[in-house]
């Protein structure tokens, strides 16, 4: 059966008394009592709590204190603590929004700003009896809602006006501690002053979901059976590279009502741009791959560290430790090139026989080709690269190296061994 809102409003005001009641009976049970002064004091405040929280006392209160806040989905605090400009309530929803923002929420949270002292009022207007909230209600006009409290039209009337100032916004205004655009609308200085709000609502639903993704139970067990390498109806979700701004420092409630059960936190997204996806283009212009651009940029950097290397050891006795160093950077090289040779190798087979390469080169690059070269493909493959190592080496040292074929002949057996562990 449907809670009538009357009664809503009736429960939310004895709640809020008896909060009240069991920290004046707390203050009276201390363990080592309390004097007969103090005791007085503390019984005269059960008694004033009793008609503070009369329900028609405390919605005539309430209906005057509601103009020191506002209900809003934007607020334009979090741009500035200090701005005093107009927030607004949009509650207008898209299910088919193009875009994720406030509109595509189904139901938006709504925020209060304003007083801290008044948020109880704020709690009051968005107790909802499962058709609308009590804030609905009033924006629409139904203001029967309170009559069953109230003991004359005049009396709901009042409460009604009252409580409608946290929901109006009688003269829109911006404020110099807001963001403001001037958009130009024609000539003689005439232009549209928008001020761009933050939504509390959309950060609210964003918060909440991040929340359930790393602390839900289900998020919990699914995360638990994956781990376990268990199945799971319940997939896991992860948002990643996030960032938290703070808002209101240690005093969120400040900023807003929605923003202190946030702890003032606010998750932002990554907005890089996405990484490029190059289009797959196989090698068909050119005789020799290892001077293509891709093998070039790759490259680039390995070649520079081993030019420098080898520029700085000239003037010393070859020794192991050398030889060793000299190897590694260059099997880091052949490692970047085989990585690269490797989605060529996979193309669909017979990729080659349009293109340019050399037969020996298509061999090692399209294994549907074998048939293409009777010699032996892999020591002409090697031998391509030491040529190419040994000019690039030379370019990159400004030609402070003039290496020859004993160069040539270990980048050839190194490039050799290379090819053949890949399986090619």
């Amino acid at each position: 059966m449907q809670t009538e809102i009357s009664t809503l409003i009736q429960a939310y005001i004895e709640q809020r008394r008896q909060t009240k009641l069991d920290e004046i009976e707390k203050k009276k049970n201390v363990k080592n009592g309390v004097s007969e002064i103090e005791l007085a004091n503390l019984n005269e405040q059960i008694q004033t709590a009793y008609q503070d929280f009369d329900v028609q006392t405390w919605l005539t209160s309430a209906a005057v204190r509601a103009k020191q806040i506002s209900l809003a989905t934007h607020a334009v605090k979090f741009t500035h603590g200090s701005a005093k400009g107009s927030n607004i309530l949009a509650l207008v929803t898209h299910t088919d929004a193009p875009y994720l923002d406030s509109s595509a929420i189904v139901t938006p949270a709504v925020d209060a700003v304003g007083n801290a002292a008044a948020l109880d009022v704020a709690k009051l207007l968005q107790l909802d009896d499962g058709n609308a909230t009590l804030a609905v209600y009033l924006s629409q006009g139904d203001d029967h809602v309170l009559r069953p409290l109230a003991s004359s039209d005049e009396q709901c009337q009042l409460w009604a006006d009252g409580l409608r100032q946290a929901l109006e916004v009688k003269t829109p205004s911006s404020h110099t501690l807001a963001k403001q655009i001037y958009f130009p609308i024609g000539g003689d200085n005439q232009y549209h002053l928008i001020s761009p709000l933050y939504s509390s609502a959309l950060a609210h639903e964003l918060f909440h979901q991040v929340q359930h993704s790393r602390f839900s139970d289900e998020m919990k067990a699914a995360r638990e059976a994956r781990k376990k390498n268990q199945p799971s109806d319940i997939d896991v979700v992860r948002y990643s590279n996030l960032a938290i701004t703070i808002s209101g420092g240690s005093k969120p409630q400040n900023i807003s009502q929605l923003n202190s059960k946030r702890y003032g936190k606010t998750y932002l997204f990554p907005c890089t741009a996405p990484d490029w996806q190059s289009q797959y283009q196989p090698p068909m212009f050119g005789s020799n791959w290892f001077d293509s651009r891709e093998v070039g940029r790759d490259t680039y950097y390995l070649v520079k560290l081993l030019a420098e290397f080898l520029v700085k050891v000239k003037p010393l006795d070859s020794n192991i430790r050398i030889r060793q160093r000299r190897d590694r950077l260059a099997d880091q090289i052949l490692d970047s090139i085989l990585t690269l040779a490797a989605p060529h190798q996979v193309n669909a087979k017979g990729w080659s026989e349009t293109s340019e390469l050399s037969p020996a080169q298509q061999c090692w690059l399209d294994p549907q080709a074998d048939h293409l070269y009777s010699g032996d493909w892999q020591t002409e493959v090697s031998r391509d690269f030491g040529l190419w190592l040994n000019n690039r080496l030379e370019k990159a040292s400004q030609q402070q190296l003039m290496l020859g074929s004993e160069a040539l002949q270990h980048w050839q057996a190194l490039c050799h061994d290379a090819i053949r562990e890949a399986g090619r």
